[in-house]
């Protein structure tokens, strides 16, 4: 299912079939869009792990923080190697509280990372790197490309009938006296739910993080 044919099934749905429309082209573009993002976030649908743009970070030595790619939803994976080096450390995901609390002092040191302390929109190594290197990881993102420009979906077509259910729930959620319909907006998106899962707040994504098992050996 393609953006058009998307947006036809939309109007079917919600018998919004005469123009001019009770929502436009553009509104369920965006409610579309909005729903593919939500759906890649709740059951993580979007894995990566070779967009060079969004899984390597050049580390600088002596630099321990360093911005991720804004797609990036959640990573599962990284490793470090130093530049000019075939040995490359793969590093034990971590949260600030504990690396303060198994690690006290982690922030003076200056060594080969071994952890990395992962933030909402940031990592920082769990050490002063003492050389030059590539930071990868992998991670499951966010869509990165513009449905109204691509009119094609990233996530599987499997999923795209389900991404319906939250362009109703936003239909309906809208506060016009011949639109509004919260038992419908509801029903809607106990359905997005029930596909798609409950959205994972930040906590329960640091959680993860610092209950990660270790993996601090180097490979080749």
């Amino acid at each position: 299912m393609n953006l058009e044919e998307a947006i036809a099934q939309f109007r079917v749905d919600a018998d919004d079939l005469v123009e001019a429309y009770l929502a436009s082209d553009v509104q369920v573009t965006a409610w579309l869009a909005e729903a593919q993002e939500e759906a890649a976030i709740r059951a993580n649908l979007l894995f990566e792990s070779s967009n060079t743009s969004i899984c390597d970070i050049a580390v600088t030595a002596g630099t321990m923080g360093y911005t991720l790619s804004q797609s990036v939803a959640f990573i599962t994976y990284a490793d470090f190697t130093p530049t000019g080096s075939t040995t490359t450390t793969v590093l034990s995901l971590k949260d600030r509280l504990a690396m303060d609390r198994d690690y006290p002092g982690w922030r003076q040191l200056t060594e080969e990372p071994k952890y990395l302390v992962v933030d909402q929109t940031s990592v920082q190594l769990g050490c002063k790197p003492v050389a030059d290197g590539t930071l990868h990881i992998e991670c499951y993102r966010l869509p990165i490309t513009t449905l109204a420009d691509t009119e094609e979906f990233e996530i599987g077509s499997q999923h795209h009938r389900h991404l319906i259910q939250w362009a109703l729930h936003k239909h309906y959620s809208r506060p016009d006296a011949e639109i509004h319909d919260p038992q419908r907006a509801d029903k809607a998106l106990a359905e997005f739910t029930r596909v798609f899962g409950n959205r994972p707040d930040a906590d329960m994504r640091r959680g993860f993080m610092a209950n990660a098992p270790a993996h601090n050996q180097a490979y080749w």
